[in-house]
């Protein structure tokens, strides 16, 4: 049994589309200018501690896509969720809330890629410095925020 999207769940599947659009379109537009060598790797502090060739960002672009349809996938086929407590997944509110978890982590999780993929562009580019010492906490916080939220209402189900 299907479960309805609510408004919210789809404002960010149109938050995760335009992100991976935008990232892709970001690396199409600056491809021809960017240098061989560009940041792989940044530190805690986000600054970059590791070069490599500018391919790496096509496939950081193919680990986003993938990442997008595996999440995809687990919002239809919710078996494939593994969550630390036992809930009817026959349920329409359980079906509904591990829906719109693997939305929200979704739009989080390429967002996250499209920031990456933009600032190891302008890094490469000379227009910035990195990933800045905010990357970090947004990062994690952007994780934990919806899987607390989500798992706090599953586990009140």
């Amino acid at each position: 049994m299907e479960t309805q999207r609510s408004t919210f769940d789809w404002f960010l599947e149109g938050l995760s589309g335009a992100a991976l659009l935008a990232a892709i379109g970001d690396v199409a537009l600056h491809w021809s200018i960017l240098p061989q060598r560009i940041p792989t790797h940044f530190d805690a502090a986000g600054n970059p501690n590791g070069w490599g060739g500018k391919s790496m960002l096509l496939f950081l672009l193919a680990t986003t896509v993938a990442v997008a349809i595996v999440l995809t996938a687990a919002e239809k086929y919710q078996r494939l969720i593994n969550i630390p407590m036992s809930v009817d997944r026959d349920s329409p509110q359980a079906r509904h809330l591990l829906r719109s978890m693997m939305i929200a982590l979704k739009a989080v999780i390429v967002l996250i890629f499209f920031w990456i993929v933009d600032v190891t562009m302008r890094t490469a580019l000379g227009e910035a410095r990195g990933l800045g010492r905010a990357f970090l906490p947004l990062f994690l916080a952007g994780l934990l925020l919806p899987l607390v939220y989500y798992l706090t209402k599953l586990s009140r189900q």
